[in-house]
């Protein structure tokens, strides 16, 4: 049984290649195939199929996703050794702020920053 490969072309109703830069912009600062695709007003299954064809494209893709997790860790990295502030309400009336650290969060990128210090022994 032969094994028959097929090739999307890319036709006059594609993308214009500014779109395709604008999404590609898109998913670098959201890291959301869907809310880069829906700001650009093209359909998600538009992208993933050009991604397919368009090597170029691909290429793209891959940095700014690359780019969307380098600044998802770093806002990662900025909430856990800086905390978030939390309202402190009494009555229906602001009383304070205080800043709240998630330890959990600092436990998970140090495993997933140095794992050979912070991993899990014995697993």
């Amino acid at each position: 049984m032969s094994s028959i490969v097929r090739r999307r072309r890319i036709t006059a109703a594609s993308p214009t290649p500014e779109k395709l830069a604008t999404f590609l912009r898109h998913l670098e600062e959201s890291g959301s195939v869907s809310f880069a695709a829906e700001r650009t007003g093209i359909g998600r299954n538009t992208v993933y199929e050009r991604r397919k064809v368009d090597p170029a494209f691909a290429r793209g893709w891959e940095k700014a996703a690359g780019m969307a997790v380098e600044t998802l860790r770093d806002i990662a990295i900025a909430r856990a050794r800086d905390g978030t502030e939390r309202e402190l309400w009494r009555r229906g009336k602001r009383v304070g702020v205080i800043r709240e650290y998630d330890n959990r969060l600092l436990m998970f990128l140090l495993r997933a920053l140095q794992p050979e210090v912070y991993g899990r022994s014995g697993r």
